[in-house]
């Protein structure tokens, strides 16, 4: 997450810049540029949803591959049986079995696996041209994902 903080700051720059835009529209009462200023603002938000979801993502990827390493090295079979399964030279399963390695899926109080899981399904959705996505408070996701990067252990 190491990019995060920038990532936020430039988005937050250019989302103020499309505020005013889009005030002046109003003021303006100029019908078709508030739907062009309204869809740059999706395309803003999808565009940063993907840099900022990119963040945690690779933080997930780093911290699943140290786990993987560091009980795969157990002298000790039963500490390290299931972990033998993973390679961490190709960590390219399934993102939600990635998810698991770090995340505890039971943990009710916080959800952060769940919430992970629904963030990828967004970022799949976006990132593949199925659509753009609609009412994403970029600012509220970023704050989630902090709080998920807190829950991550190896």
């Amino acid at each position: 997450m190491k990019h995060l903080a920038a990532i936020t700051a430039v988005y937050s720059e250019i989302a103020t810049a499309l505020d005013a835009q889009a005030a002046q529209a109003r003021d303006a009462a100029d019908a078709a540029l508030i739907e062009r200023v309204a869809q740059k603002r999706q395309i803003n938000d999808s565009t940063y949803f993907i840099l900022i979801w990119g963040q945690l993502e690779a933080e997930i990827n780093r911290v699943a591959e140290w786990a993987v390493r560091a009980r795969r090295s157990s002298i000790r079979w039963e500490d390290r049986r299931a972990w033998d399964a993973h390679d961490p030279e190709n960590m390219w399963a399934k993102f939600e079995d990635r998810a698991a390695l770090v995340l505890d899926r039971l943990n009710v109080d916080s959800d952060a696996c769940r919430r992970t899981i629904r963030y990828d399904g967004w970022r799949n959705g976006i990132a593949h041209g199925a659509t753009l996505a609609t009412g994403i408070d970029v600012p509220t996701v970023i704050g989630d994902l902090y709080q998920i990067a807190g829950e991550i252990r190896a």
